[in-house]
């Protein structure tokens, strides 16, 4: 018998209110009242009609789809009692001792250029704005004076001073499963390498998966048949228009050419009228003020996507979609499921508070490797910045922000320490003996899901597992498998310098196939020990 679950009456309303503000729910209204008005159609018969025009139109399925993305995105609304923002106080309270030194920060920065936070721009500024839009990357801008606030080396500091106040108590209950080599001392539950294996076991033993069966030497009979089949079953997918498909089928490896459609249907980003006002709002927005993050901006893309042989061609797309972004209020919703607040500036001349950046993102140093892999997969702006929006409300937000959550940087850092202490005991029995940190030269992968340290191909087959997955932990796997690909070489290095050479430059790895040994290696099914220094 096949149990049902019970939704709670809240979050029914919930979603129902969202889906009442969408498009497809306006233009389904629209249709439906065009059919009650229809005198052709008896009152007997309005019912069946309306039921039918609902199921044999496609609105049911974009409907499901609708209220598939609210249950995906947060897990949450199947509760009678929601979590807090964050249930662990000292996580909490490092949290906003972070966020103050950021904002601290922001307005030292303000104050020794003597900048203000927003600029109204003159009409004639803003005309001149416009008009060089979509080539801002030939601005000859002085950035010199400014720099990042804050890099992902800065944001393991705080990651490793994280404590809990229960730890070191005399009767104090099993701290849990940090490693006593690592850095990361939380005692938060995270999986291990068996539960892990659980979790993605399509990608284990032997797996039929497309990053395996048309790896670049393979140009056979066989590769060829193998994707044209994966194209022609991820079309039927398409035409099936369900999200849920559509994840499932990604699990197998996802066909470049389909990416983009594939990647659309599961973030549900329909791109509509509404989308296309909302993005030219928004560049208006850019227009008419000047922020102080905008240099932020430019300034990261200089020190990052400009200098990439891979990304340099999209430098105006960058500079076009990140500053939409900041200027964008809908991307606060996701601090009603994170741990950060968003930042506040006093509006000069004012008491009054306004959230700032208006998204309540303020970027750290290598943030536009979030958006620069994208670029290859779409070329139009608007369906580009809401994909952007999307993965970044769902996933990348707990990539720079402390929480308990299991995706969250503190629960990933950690899982990295653990996996690698079972997995790979040698190796990090080794590392105890020379005090070296795997972590310190992981942690920027990790932050960054991988962008700009892999080839582009195999950062978007990456970013596939994740989608596919709903999860980030696979980022986990892959830093731990990375690892153990360069386990002889590692096992001679005797300090962190040299770890840090052999592991500087990992642009040549494939992403499926070490995903597929990690996971598949017969002798990491028990793991190892966890070695004391």
């Amino acid at each position: 018998m096949v149990s049902t679950v019970v939704w709670p009456q809240s979050s029914i309303n919930l979603i129902s209110t969202e889906i009442e503000k969408t498009e497809v729910y306006r233009k389904l209204l629209i249709n439906l009242q065009d059919l009650v008005t229809d005198p052709n159609v008896s009152c007997d018969a309005l019912e069946d009609q309306m039921r039918n025009l609902i199921s044999e139109s496609g609105y049911k399925q974009k409907l499901r789809n609708l209220v598939y993305q609210y249950i995906v995105k947060d897990p949450n609304l199947r509760n009678e009692i929601q979590q807090q923002k964050e249930p662990l106080e000292y996580i909490q309270k490092a949290q906003i001792n972070w966020e103050h030194r950021i904002t601290k920060s922001l307005n030292n920065m303000s104050n020794e250029l003597g900048l203000v936070f927003s600029r109204k721009r003159p009409v004639s500024e803003q005309i001149e704005f416009e008009a060089k839009w979509s080539e801002l990357g030939s601005e000859d801008m002085d950035l010199s004076r400014f720099r990042p606030v804050y890099s992902p080396k800065d944001f393991l500091e705080v990651l490793i001073n994280v404590k809990s106040p229960n730890i070191g108590l005399v009767m104090s209950p099993d701290p849990g499963p940090s490693t006593y080599w690592g850095l990361i001392k939380v005692p938060l539950k995270v999986k291990s390498f068996y539960q892990m294996r659980l979790q993605f076991e399509e990608m284990a033993g032997n797996m039929d998966h497309l990053g395996l069966n048309i790896l670049p030497i393979s140009h056979s009979d066989s590769s060829e048949k193998c994707l044209k089949e994966r194209v022609s079953l991820g079309k039927h997918v398409l035409e099936a228009n369900q999200a849920s498909l559509a994840r499932e089928f990604c699990k197998k490896g996802c066909p470049a050419t389909l990416r983009a459609d594939l990647w659309s249907l599961i973030l549900g980003v329909d791109i509509c009228g509404a989308h296309k006002l909302n993005f030219k709002h928004l560049k208006s927005c850019v227009f008419q003020h000047d922020l102080l993050i905008d240099k932020l901006i430019f300034k990261d893309i200089h020190l990052t996507a400009s200098n990439d042989d891979q990304y340099f061609v999209f430098e105006d797309l960058l500079y076009q979609i990140l500053l939409v972004f900041s200027r964008d209020t809908s991307v606060t919703s996701h601090f009603e499921v994170s741990s950060a607040n968003a930042p506040k500036a006093v509006m000069r001349g004012t008491h009054t508070t306004v959230t700032y950046p208006p998204n309540g993102v303020i970027p750290f140093h290598g943030f536009s490797m979030y958006v620069a892999p994208l670029c290859y997969i779409y070329e139009d702006p608007i369906t580009l910045y809401h994909i952007f929006r999307e993965l970044y409300v769902r996933y990348f937000f707990r990539l720079h922000n402390l929480s308990s959550h299991p995706q969250g940087i503190l629960s990933l850092a950690l899982s990295f320490e653990t996996l690698l202490d079972e997995v790979e005991p040698q190796l990090a029995c080794h590392f105890s003996a020379h005090d070296i940190y795997p972590l310190k030269i992981a942690i920027k992968w990790i932050i960054k899901a991988f962008s700009g340290c892999l080839a582009t191909d195999q950062i978007l087959q990456l970013w596939d597992c994740i989608l596919a997955y709903n999860t980030t932990e696979i980022i986990v796997i892959l830093a731990v498998g990375i690892m153990s690909l360069r386990k002889p070489i590692l096992l001679q290095a005797e300090n962190q310098a040299t770890v840090e050479n052999i592991l500087a430059d990992i642009s040549g790895v494939k992403v499926i196939p070490v995903l597929h040994g990690m996971l598949s290696n017969a002798h990491h099914h028990h793991g190892g020990n966890t070695f004391s220094r």
